[in-house]
């Protein structure tokens, strides 16, 4: 009983028992891995046998799955805008709706544009190598409360050949930037209310970073002190990217709109409030 398609039937059962999310997609993702092939090429092949030591390392992955940890903390990276990324227990895995942030720059930037972007929380480095990597020109400024965080971040920007272009400074939101040069700020800050937390998956209670999640009862302590930081230190023009919770979108409205030109809130693929976009 060792043929790829045996195994992964056996641990989607377990998963699936289990209450693991995507129960098949994980055992097949997590053989594949350890087999070094795509999960297509794996899956077109279901009748091979595995050797006794590859399944062995598939039941050491598969254990830790079983205990609810997330497949790319298993893998080690996670994709994110078709870029791999390093990731790990000290940085959130990177999510695809926060890619609406930079499919909104992609239709509002050239892509030879000579500006200067801050991130904001920038955690595995996702958003700030990813920019550098489509804009060429653009200089970046990668800030994290986390120095765990930012080591990983630098390393996203080794392996992405854009660590040049993007200066890593330890900080808490904004403070000691000189926001007078900024073109662009993106924060992707902790936006989840407090009041969420029971209903909240506990393979990302269990496993992620509390302190990239969560911020005050109705998530929005950190973009408060945001928007107080900004105003009235930020030049005409610059463009400020937020994403939110989908019950949010209302509330950050009424945050921006009295110092900045214009606030708009852009909704997901799935058509929930998830992106706010002010222009000071």
């Amino acid at each position: 009983m060792n043929s790829r398609r045996e195994i992964v039937a056996l641990w989607e059962a377990r998963f699936d028992a289990a209450g693991i999310d995507s129960p098949r997609l994980s055992a097949q993702v997590l053989l594949a891995h350890v087999l070094n092939l795509s999960r297509l090429e794996m899956l077109l092949d279901s009748r091979s046998e595995v050797s006794a030591e590859a399944l062995a390392a598939f039941e050491s992955l598969a254990v830790r799955r079983l205990r609810g940890e997330p497949v790319a903390y298993l893998l080690g990276h996670k994709e994110f805008y078709g870029l791999d990324f390093e990731v790990n227990p000290s940085v959130l895995i990177p999510r695809p709706e926060t890619e609406l942030m930079v499919d909104h720059l992609l239709g509002k930037v050239a892509r030879d544009a000579d500006l200067r972007v801050l991130d904001i929380g920038t955690g595995s480095g996702a958003l700030a190598v990813t920019c550098a990597a489509m804009f060429p020109c653009f200089h970046v400024t990668a800030v994290d409360i986390s120095p765990n965080a930012l080591a990983t971040a630098r390393r996203n920007a080794r392996r992405h050949g854009v660590e040049r272009r993007i200066a890593f400074i330890r900080g808490d939101l904004v403070q000691g930037i000189d926001l007078g040069g900024i073109d662009i700020i993106l924060a992707n800050l902790p936006y989840v209310p407090e009041d969420t937390r029971e209903s909240m998956s506990s393979e990302v209670l269990g496993h992620e970073p509390w302190l990239a999640l969560f911020a005050g009862r109705d998530g929005l302590d950190l973009y408060r002190r945001l928007a107080a930081d900004l105003q009235g230190v930020v030049r005409a023009g610059t463009m400020l990217l937020c994403e939110i919770d989908h019950s949010q979108g209302d509330a950050m409205i009424e945050l921006f709109a009295a110092m900045a030109r214009h606030v708009s809130v852009h909704a997901d693929h799935a058509g929930f409030d998830r992106l706010v976009v002010v222009v000071f």
